[in-house]
């Protein structure tokens, strides 16, 4: 089984390359669980038949993937988890990953203040901070936080916990309707001792979910019972959900994940390492902490690449294999736009320096770069605007707002500023 296992981590990092969207992997394919190969058919565990319905379209690269790393091709038998638990605690929505727990979560000055949030919230639910609203970019552990709540929610005060990415919560709502159920619907969630919702931002522009979430809200919220949700973005920045929602998300505490800084990159390393029950020398997890900065799930994807290349080709991971088995992995990560390499970008078109681009001068050959810069990082990098600000000389997120706003204006009209954008946006 631990060799099945090794092969599937494999089978994930061949498969993620076929599918762009970390939302959607984390949502439909992370779940899956690898139970056994037997005639040709490989045994795979699902949460429950609705979920078979969004996986569905991924199943010939997930059969491709299998091929690819198992070297034979395998139909797929898809069965659900026996109903084991008849306690009171959890009992619908998806499973809780059990390696996501409070044991497992690497602490540092990145994720220090949720952390210790989230163990207070854990202990004593629906009390301490309430809602608790965690956000942040891609990869940085805002699930592993929340189902670590759940977790130990469930083991300390037995809680009725679920946890539910808010695309399956909008499926379910859809389902009730058109089935009929909105009574059960509406029971299930609003029984509950701990509601734990992942990506909420995915509700923007469902005015019907909103609505019916509005109202499953009150209901917890009146009951005094916990409610954890996790986003991209701060509340005051999903601009389109409505002003009563985002209200009532800003009523408890709310806290962003940033990227962890290089002693904690090799903190979680050390981590998985020691969970795997595997030895990696000291260079080579340097190594991968110093080229793999500001995603926790590239890192871990990275040291799952290794593992399976040391487990099945029979290598012994010393720095130069580690080189070349990761030089796809960091090629496609230097790929990746950040807010350095536009800044970097728009001075060189503009022939201006990066202090100016940050500065509060108001010269106009430098006030319109700089809306430039800020256009583009709002539109081409998962960050706050907050974050944005303080990439530009701590400035206050209304400003880039502002900017943003207005450039976007300003590309309606003048073609030659929209050509300038779309230059620097192609040198990227």
């Amino acid at each position: 089984m631990d060799n099945l296992w090794k092969s599937w981590d494999l089978v994930l990092t061949n498969l993620k390359d076929s599918i762009q969207n970390d939302r959607t992997f984390d949502t439909w394919i992370k779940p899956i669980k690898p139970v056994k190969i037997e005639d040709n058919f490989i045994y795979l565990e699902i949460p429950n038949p609705l979920f078979y319905k969004g996986i569905s379209i991924f199943i010939e690269n997930l059969k491709m993937a299998i091929f690819k790393t198992i070297g034979t091709p395998l139909e797929i038998k898809w069965i659900y988890p026996e109903s084991k638990n008849n306690t009171k605690s959890f009992y619908f929505g998806e499973k809780l990953n059990p390696a996501n727990t409070f044991d497992t979560f690497v602490r540092g000055q990145c994720n220090q203040l949720a952390h210790a949030a989230g163990i207070a919230i854990a202990q004593s639910p629906g009390i301490a901070y309430n809602p608790f609203f965690v956000y942040g970019g891609v990869g940085l552990g805002k699930t592993h936080l929340i189902q670590a709540i759940g977790s130990l929610a469930i083991k300390t005060n037995n809680c009725k916990v679920a946890y539910i990415p808010c695309e399956i919560f909008v499926n379910l709502f859809i389902q009730s309707i058109q089935t009929k159920t909105m009574t059960t619907f509406r029971n299930n969630f609003r029984s509950l001792d701990i509601l734990l919702i992942d990506d909420i931002h995915f509700i923007a522009g469902k005015e019907g979910t909103q609505e019916e979430f509005f109202n499953t809200f009150n209901s917890l919220y009146g009951q005094k019972k916990q409610i954890v949700l996790t986003s991209d973005r701060p509340p005051k920045e999903l601009f389109s959900l409505e002003k009563r929602l985002v209200s009532r998300f800003e009523w408890g505490l709310v806290v962003d994940l940033q990227p962890p800084e290089f002693e904690t990159r090799v903190a979680i390393l050390r981590k998985k390492c020691e969970l795997k029950h595997i030895s990696l020398d000291d260079n080579v997890i340097f190594y991968i902490a110093e080229n793999i900065k500001d995603n926790i799930r590239l890192l871990e994807g990275a040291l799952n690449k290794l593992i399976a290349i040391s487990t099945l080709l029979n290598k012994k991971l010393d720095i130069n294999i580690v080189k070349e088995y990761l030089k796809e992995i960091l090629s496609s990560q230097n790929k990746i736009i950040t807010i350095e390499k536009i800044q970097e970008k728009v001075a060189q078109y503009f022939n201006i320096s990066i202090h100016d681009l940050k500065s509060s001068r108001r010269l106009k050959n430098i006030v319109i770069p700089r809306q430039i810069a800020m256009y583009i990082s709002r539109e081409k990098t998962n960050t706050s605007l907050t974050f944005i600000a303080e990439e530009f000389g701590g400035k206050d997120h209304t400003t880039i707002l502002y900017a943003y706003n207005k450039l976007k204006k300003q590309l309606e009209q003048d073609s030659y500023l929209k050509t300038s954008v779309e230059k620097i946006i192609n040198s990227l």
